[in-house]
């Protein structure tokens, strides 16, 4: 089941009604809601990994209530935690880089003339493992350096798990922030609720008529990269930067907006990334989530920036590899967290301290930044969405020295072009005219509904609902 279902159209509202009628003065039975939907949800799309998520939930609750009971003694803590963490990892390990790591092991013995045959075993990747297991991992990490304390409340840590909004793509849950709102009854806020649907609105404008419309330009060109030249290739890597933006900045909108509906505040995953002026600025607005997770469970604890010059760009490389193997297994995001690691250590380099202070004006120095930018990390998008090494090499080769006529498929991109102003305008309003220019926002009734109506007719006539799961449910 996904947003983007008949299913979940009929599947959502009755979870909020029987939420907020038969379940608003109880938390036991919001909590019990949540997780039978969520069960329901994930379950939908297969059945048999409802193990592997119970699982999860399982043994982070249990191990935490035994670091609890053994609060006084440290090794045991220790050992606790480090058994968690090696099988929920282990877990993730098999499902998503097993058969990767032994091909490569492979590889690595071919290299020296020892050929060993290999053959891979048939591993399907539960869809969502990376995501909730994170936010598992962040509660037995936060309880074991005594950041939180260990709940006994199965309920509301289940619920939390598995809120099925967030289960499948993110927004990454912390459990700091995310499981104290499951502890208490939550109370149906009208204007929070109105607030939620505002942002469905957007999340599907562009998820649908933006990312799902460019898509089916890019899955073409990209399904035949023999077939065209340079140009192409280049305007190519470009809509596909725009339409993996619309596609989980468009989600993670969905999913906040769906999650505020049942009175749970999701965290901001996108603050419009492309008006970054620096790639560590963009990595402050893209996938906020996973950034934080990275920096405070892996960067702080290798040291961060508070070392010596040598081992902060280790760090630093090390964070954007694992970042890259988070995203798939395959060299391609290898390369693709390895260069965003890269050009953050030298624009560091380059900018030293003065990099906390670029304004934030529209000046036109600041929007040169924002196209060097963007340059940089469209040139990483490449290797994130080849479907190979050889294919990301052949792509950046025919840019550099095939160019020609771009291919164009008028109706597709017309409609692109479209919805590509909006979603712009509607960034670069909120970016730079905050609070200036008033739609859904408007104090005026008319105005109000007018946009809701006209938002609701684009995604029912020019969206593109059959389009698909969204592109980070492989992650």
């Amino acid at each position: 089941m996904t947003f983007a279902s008949l299913e979940y159209i009929i599947f959502f509202p009755i979870v909020f009604f029987v939420y907020w009628v038969a379940c608003r003065k109880n938390k036991n039975l919001q909590n019990l809601i949540i997780i039978i939907a969520s069960l329901v949800f994930y379950g939908w799309w297969d059945w048999r990994f409802l193990g592997l998520l119970l699982t999860t939930a399982t043994s982070t609750y249990l191990a935490c209530l035994l670091m609890k009971k053994y609060t006084t003694c440290e090794s045991r803590r220790k050992t606790i935690s480090i058994l968690c963490i090696l099988l929920n990892v282990g877990i993730l390990f098999y499902f998503k880089y097993f058969n990767f790591f032994i091909d490569s092991f492979y590889d690595a013995f071919s290299l020296f003339g020892n050929e060993i045959s290999s053959s891979s075993l048939k591993i399907i990747l539960p869809i969502g493992i990376s995501f909730y297991t994170f936010s598992a991992l962040s509660y037995s990490i936060d309880v074991y350096q005594r950041k939180i304390e260990a709940t006994s409340d199965m309920l509301a840590y289940f619920a939390y798990i598995m809120f099925f909004p967030s289960i499948l793509s993110g927004p990454i849950s912390r459990a700091q922030n995310q499981l104290p709102q499951y502890f208490h009854v939550r109370l149906f806020d009208y204007h929070k609720a109105v607030n939620a649907c505002k942002m469905i609105l957007i999340g599907g404008i562009m998820k649908f008529c933006l990312a799902d419309r460019i898509g089916i330009y890019v899955d073409a060109v990209y399904a035949n990269i023999m077939q065209h030249n340079g140009t192409t290739l280049l305007f190519t890597s470009i809509l596909y930067s725009i339409q993996i933006y619309g596609d989980f900045a468009g989600y993670s909108l969905i999913a906040i907006g769906s999650g505020a509906l049942l009175g749970i505040d999701l965290p901001t995953n996108f603050v419009r990334p492309y008006f970054a002026k620096t790639i560590t600025e963009f990595w402050r607005r893209w996938h906020i989530s996973l950034t934080t997770w990275f920096r405070d469970y892996i960067y702080f604890p290798l040291g961060g920036n508070r070392v010596s010059r040598s081992r902060w760009v280790t760090n630093t490389l090390i964070v954007f590899i694992v970042s890259g193997l988070w995203h798939g297994a395959a060299y391609t995001y290898i390369i693709w967290g390895a260069l965003h690691g890269v050009f953050m250590i030298i624009e560091r380099l380059i900018y030293k301290d003065k990099i906390k202070q670029i304004d934030t004006n529209l000046s036109v120095i600041n929007v040169m930044r924002m196209l060097l930018t963007f340059t940089i990390v469209n040139f990483a998008w490449i290797f994130f969405r080849a479907e190979s090494l050889n294919d990301a090499k052949l792509i950046v080769s025919k840019i550099f020295t095939d160019s020609s006529g771009i291919f164009l498929d008028v109706d597709t991109l017309a409609y692109s072009f479209i919805f590509l102003v909006v979603v712009f305008l509607i960034d670069f309003v909120e970016e730079f005219y905050k609070g200036k220019v008033l739609l859904m926002n408007s104090r005026h009734t008319l105005i109000r509904w007018t946009t809701y109506v006209i938002s609701i007719v684009c995604i029912m006539l020019f969206g593109v609902l059959d389009g698909g799961s969204f592109i980070y449910f492989q992650f």
